[in-house]
């Protein structure tokens, strides 16, 4: 906001020398209006102050005073009322005859104003003035306006620029419209129709609709309410009758349609920030007593209006005590009370507090320490707080449960061989989601664009897009993860569960001399053994992996992931659909894990460590037949629980299927290694764990053969 200080001193005195000047403006900023350059205008030194959202009052000439009146003691603020005077500036000598002495006889045209819309619109006022002569605006007012509003000032003719004027001096947005241009008279205000349109001044046609508060006559819109007028309407050189507007439009109506139809005015800056509806009839005053004394005409008594129950104001009971504590000084109560009077708030002491009652003004002040707050501006001053440090009462930084699961995965998975990915959270729909992914889709509502139209609800999409790339590039050998956050919308709420997944193709190491490739190429038991490194780093120790399926997968090379009975993800070889349709490598694999399922099995998972065995160990093979329909996860579960404690390892090395098995069996050879803690085993011990080993495999349906 720019505030020339000529304007500024009709209001309050202001220091006409430099150094008073520039104190001043200090004193103004120290107490939270910001003055942040002092510039040279054609009217000399202006302020460019910076407004805060919450503090539509300072974006005016009136306010700043108010407030500088408010932190100066000393001076007084003279009053906003019209006087039927206006102050012209230093050497400027038009002073346009007003009155009713070159004014014609009265039109008799009735003038009514109703208002469908309360709730968006609790105040509206009109001033009709009779009889006006358009022209061109005195220089002294040019030039202020000029000053106050820079490149965007562009002179229209004297109406027009008084409104803009009065709105800048005391912050009350006003249009004026040519009273002949509306039929009978009439003006109502109301939400604007489906198909409804409006041509604005800057010669735009614009779609208004429901949601898009109107003034109109009594068929169409003519303005769009607190923001701009229409065309139609508008004040010419041909106008002689002016209907004036001063209303009061509740800040959010206005912001949700300047932000809808991409249009912020002058007065849509201020009406989202609130203006004080006391204002209206002042400025219309204000506004028809210049316009009569530069453009003639005579004003017609009082105001056409119409309001809404006026809200009652707002009362706070400030505690004094807690206003000392939150400010940390031991201020006087009769200071508080100077302090609050000068901001015009008017204050009664009662026991151990201050009565508070908040001005329409001051829509800002709501709670207790808003009052606090203003007490250290103004009645103590901020460069008067003391300086203390605040208490501390929190314990040593760490990191959070989730952050230390994180870089413990993290730093397993490096260790794996793979590269760690941080993809983005907003992403375009996937066809690579499942149904229930899909269902789940949280939408962003103003999206950028569509591919950043939605919150990913898993991480393989964007993990195949990486593969896909690298590949495309001449990258043959992929091994990357992501460990993050994916965002779901449940039971009307919203959830962010952790996920753990990578995907890997090509070759498991570099190539060596007389190794073949196929043997170096990745494939589904990489990916386990990936996954069940982790687990063990996690602490986890008993996982199953039993035969699964995933829309986007190989049918027969899907495995699903069990702890406890719990399925906490899947590993798996993509199916060629996937793999032509994504570009990507014909074996390509993934793992996609739920990190907050593993994050709670794992609890506090730590190392521990034993000494190297003391006692040789025994190692046996047995060789079963099974049919194809045992799993080799069921038959390593068998033998394991018969085995018992003396069994230290047992390993798949062999399968064998030939047609001396018969059609869909095969034989399975297992390693077995034996070992006791306690002294070397013999082998009779051995046996009876190999007796009880060979006949859980027959009941499971088996064949060992001799």
């Amino acid at each position: 906001m720019k505030i020339p200080v000529a304007w500024l001193r009709e209001y309050v005195e202001v220091p006409a020398d430099k150094p008073g000047l520039e104190a001043f403006a200090d004193a103004l900023t120290m107490a939270g209006l910001e003055v942040e350059e002092i510039l040279d205008t054609s009217v000399g030194p202006t302020f460019y102050t910076k407004v805060t959202p919450n503090r539509g009052d300072w974006a005016s000439v009136y306010g700043t005073a108010r407030e500088a009146a408010a932190i100066f003691p000393a001076l007084t603020l003279k009053s906003a009322k019209p006087d039927g005077t206006r102050t012209p500036a230093p050497g400027d000598s038009s002073h346009p005859k007003g009155g009713s002495e070159a004014a014609p006889a009265r039109t008799g045209t009735e003038v009514s104003v109703s208002v469908e819309d309360p709730k968006n619109c609790p105040r509206y006022g009109a001033k009709i003035i009779r009889g006006v002569k358009i022209g061109p605006t005195p220089d002294w007012m040019q030039q202020r306006l000029a000053a106050a509003l820079g490149e965007k000032y562009k002179t229209v003719n004297n109406v027009v620029d008084i409104t803009n004027y009065v709105m800048l001096e005391l912050g009350q947005p006003l249009h004026a419209f040519d009273l002949d241009m509306l039929p009978g008279g009439q003006v109502v205000v109301r939400q604007a129709r489906d198909g409804e349109t409006l041509t604005t001044l800057d010669g735009t046609e614009r779609k208004l609709g429901p949601g898009t508060l109107a003034i109109c006559d009594a068929e169409k819109p003519i303005a769009i309410a607190g923001i701009l007028g229409g065309g139609p309407t508008e004040i010419t050189e041909g106008t002689v009758h002016v209907f004036l507007e001063s209303a009061h439009f509740d800040a959010l109506s206005i912001r949700r349609t300047s932000k809808r139809l991409n249009l912020a005015t002058e007065a849509s800056y201020r009406f989202e920030r609130y203006v004080d509806p006391a204002l209206v009839p002042l400025a219309a005053d204000r506004a028809a007593q210049l316009i009569v004394e530069i453009a003639g005409g005579t004003a017609e008594p009082g105001l056409v209006e119409v309001r809404a129950a006026p809200t009652p104001p707002r009362r706070i009971v400030a505690r004094v005590e807690r206003i000392r504590k939150l400010l940390g000084a031991d201020v006087d109560r009769d200071a508080m009370v100077k302090g609050l009077e000068r901001l015009g708030l008017s204050v009664e002491r009662s026991a151990g507090a201050l009565d508070v009652v908040v001005p329409s003004w001051r829509p800002d002040l709501t709670i207790e320490d808003d009052i606090a707050e203003e007490v250290g501006r103004i009645a103590l001053g901020y460069a008067n707080l003391p300086e203390t440090l605040p208490p501390m009462t929190s314990g040593g930084g760490r990191d959070s449960a989730r952050g230390l699961f994180s870089t413990k995965v993290r730093e397993t998975l490096v260790r794996a061989g793979l590269q760690d990915a941080l993809t983005h959270s907003l992403v375009a729909p996937s066809p690579l989601a499942t149904e229930e992914e899909a269902a789940h889709r949280v939408v962003i509502r103003s999206a950028l664009s569509p591919e950043l139209s939605s919150l990913r609800t898993s991480l393989i999409p964007n993990l195949l897009t990486i593969a896909a790339r690298a590949h495309a590039s001449g990258v043959r050998d992929i091994a990357v993860f992501e460990i993050g956050s994916v965002y779901r919308r449940e039971d009307g709420g919203y959830r962010e569960p952790l996920r753990i997944t990578g995907v890997a193709s090509g070759s498991a190491m570099p190539p060596e001399w007389g190794v073949g490739q196929d043997a170096l190429m990745l494939d589904f038991y990489f990916a386990k053994g990936v996954v069940e490194d982790l687990l063990r780093a996690l602490g986890i120790e008993e996982a199953h992996f039993v035969p699964g399926a995933h829309p986007i997968t190989h049918p027969g090379r899907t495995a699903t992931i069990r702890v406890d009975g719990d399925s906490i993800g899947v590993i798996a070889e993509l199916s060629e659909a996937t793999v032509e349709a994504e570009d990507l490598p014909r074996r390509t694999y993934l793992f996609d894990l739920d990190g907050d399922l593993l994050a709670r099995l794992s609890g506090d998972a730590k190392a521990h460590y034993k000494p190297l065995p003391k006692y040789p160990a025994l190692t046996r093979d047995l060789a079963p037949v099974f049919p194809d329909s045992v799993s080799y996860g069921a038959i390593e579960q068998a033998a394991t629980e018969a085995a018992g404690p003396l069994l230290e390892s047992l390993r798949l090395t062999d399968v064998y299927q030939g047609s001396n098995l018969g059609e869909g069996r095969k034989s399975l050879t297992l390693r077995l290694v034996f070992r006791s803690p306690s002294g070397t085993l013999k082998d009779a011990e051995v046996e009876a764990t190999l007796t009880a080993i060979r006949a859980a495999l027959t009941a499971l349906g088996g064949e060992l053969r001799g």
